[in-house]
């Protein structure tokens, strides 16, 4: 379908849903993950390799498994943050930042924020102490799955779950 046809001119089964389920997840992170984990274990082996056979026979078992579970360490952790993600649905969000996953109703949101300087989005949740006087009683959360550093995709995924909030107030 050309892509100067509006949603609205579309036939209806090429619409996208207006309030489906939908997922955000951080694109240059993702990418960043990918060459630093590459790179790592890459430049590790060559490294390794790169030694001397009789150097290389002074280790250990225990110091190569060592080696290697720091290697592995550290690609985990690059990959568990950018398995980041936001899913926003009829109910609410459910984001994962790193190896922590929060689900908050949207009637317990009050704002969503992705302000200039903002490294990733920021949720302001209602606090469940009584009425909220400013935003800084508000709990905040910060949303890994939509980075700042995406550009207009980040913009865009944060203009929609504002707008997915505002519906969901309406009904």
């Amino acid at each position: 379908m050309p892509e100067d046809v509006r949603p609205e001119d579309r036939p209806p089964d090429a619409r996208p849903p207006e309030d489906g389920p939908v997922v955000y997840r951080p694109r240059l992170l993702r990418l960043v993950a990918t060459v630093a984990s590459g790179s790592l274990v890459l430049l590790s082996f060559v490294g390794w390799f790169g030694l001397p056979a009789g150097l290389r026979a002074q280790f250990l078992p225990s110091q190569i498994v060592t080696l290697l579970l720091i290697l592995a360490f550290i690609v985990g952790f690059m990959w568990a943050l950018a398995a980041s993600y936001v899913r926003a649905d009829a109910t609410g969000l459910k984001f994962r930042n790193g190896l922590r996953t929060h689900s908050i109703a949207w009637a317990d949101i009050h704002k969503i924020l992705l302000r200039p300087g903002d490294a990733w989005a920021l949720v302001l949740i209602r606090p469940d102490d009584g009425p909220m006087e400013s935003e800084l009683d508000a709990e905040k959360r910060h949303v890994l799955g939509i980075q700042a550093g995406d550009g207009q995709p980040a913009i865009a995924a944060v203009e929609d779950l504002r707008r997915r909030l505002a519906a969901s107030r309406a009904h």
